[in-house]
């Protein structure tokens, strides 16, 4: 995997960039354009963590053969099922998943682990702006035996959005994955690629997948 994750596509033309109006404009007043980088970049860091817990989970359904995808540890978090995919693949025969396929994976998963815990940095601290050095602090307690002081950490407006662009790097490569490793024929009729990754309801049926060719 490369050290660094991808921050911007390379497309032909830069990609517009959405204006709106606040629903409720008190909450957005007196803030800066840095600020409002900010918060917007957690906005988007809050919803490509989603996606990748979304998809791990159904990753963790196939590892562990669950019958029933939404019923299988249904309360868990993003780190709770990068953690258990990882128990799970550990735990898996050579026939299931080849070694060298395993050890790829399993660097996918440590680094979804991480990208989960530098996460919680800004959507379970605080974030405030310090005014002496003009730079922004996250505040975070930190868990665990020995644990009596908070992490406090300085910060810039853009680590947000690092941190969304390596959720959505991790996504497309832990779906790539589980349709490498589990995947099954799509529906052209449905306008599916050839092979998607489906999470299962109950035996014998069939959720509407979330899909990527390989």
């Amino acid at each position: 995997m490369p050290e660094s994750l991808p921050s911007q596509p390379d497309p032909e033309e830069a990609p517009s960039v959405p204006a709106f109006t606040p629903p409720i404009p008190w909450l957005a007043a007196g803030m800066d354009e840095e600020e409002a980088e900010l918060t917007m970049g957690v906005g988007l860091l809050v919803r490509e963590a989603a996606l990748l817990e979304y998809t791990l989970h159904g990753l963790l359904v196939h590892l562990a053969g669950a019958p029933r995808a939404y019923a299988y540890e249904a309360g868990g978090t993003g780190s709770f099922f990068a953690k258990r995919c990882i128990e799970s693949l550990k735990a898996m025969n050579e026939d299931r998943v080849p070694s060298a396929s395993r050890e790829a994976l399993l660097e996918v998963l440590e680094r979804c682990k991480e990208q989960f815990e530098s996460r919680h940095r800004f959507v379970h601290g605080h974030l405030e702006l310090d005014h002496e050095s003009q730079q922004w602090l996250t505040l975070k307690g930190r868990r665990g035996k020995g644990a009596r002081h908070a992490e406090v950490r300085f910060t810039t407006s853009s680590e947000p959005w690092e941190l969304a662009a390596g959720f959505h790097w991790l996504q497309e490569k832990v779906l790539w994955w589980d349709i490498k490793l589990f995947g099954e024929p799509g529906d052209p009729d449905e306008g599916e690629p050839a092979y998607v990754s489906m999470k299962r309801k109950r035996a014998g049926s069939k959720s509407r997948p979330a899909t990527k060719p390989l």
